[in-house]
């Protein structure tokens, strides 16, 4: 039995897993830079995240939305599942009006429980 074959497959493995392993695990490929806290808490994963970007624009889940259409999602999302918490990712740049914007979208909704995600320092 010849070993350099299979010396071949294990090195192509090894590199494939290398390279994925690597990625920033990050949704849709948006890169938000999270302020810092020290009395960041842990929660429990959410069912929808809302990601403000510098520039204002509004993501669902990693997918573009219009500001009004927050209102919708969350609506949907309530009725399926009533303890909804909702997480708003926002550069640390972001103007405080889109962050206040996204927030009032959500309770305009029906999403009382949301939070806004940090890093910790």
């Amino acid at each position: 039995m010849e070993i350099l074959p299979l010396i071949d497959v294990i090195f192509f493995i090894l590199v494939f897993f290398m390279l994925f392993a690597s990625f920033e695990i990050n949704p849709a490929g948006l890169k938000v830079e999270l302020p810092k806290a020290v009395t960041a808490s842990e929660r429990e994963p959410s069912n929808l995240t809302i990601t403000v970007t510098k520039t204002g624009a509004m993501y669902i889940d990693g997918k573009a939305v219009a500001t009004s259409e927050i209102q919708s999602r969350v609506r949907q999302a309530v009725q399926r599942r009533p303890d909804l918490f909702v997480i708003i990712r926002a550069d640390k740049e972001t103007r405080y009006e889109h962050v206040v914007k996204a927030m009032d979208e959500v309770r305009a909704g029906g999403g009382y429980r949301l939070g806004l995600a940090v890093e910790r320092e």
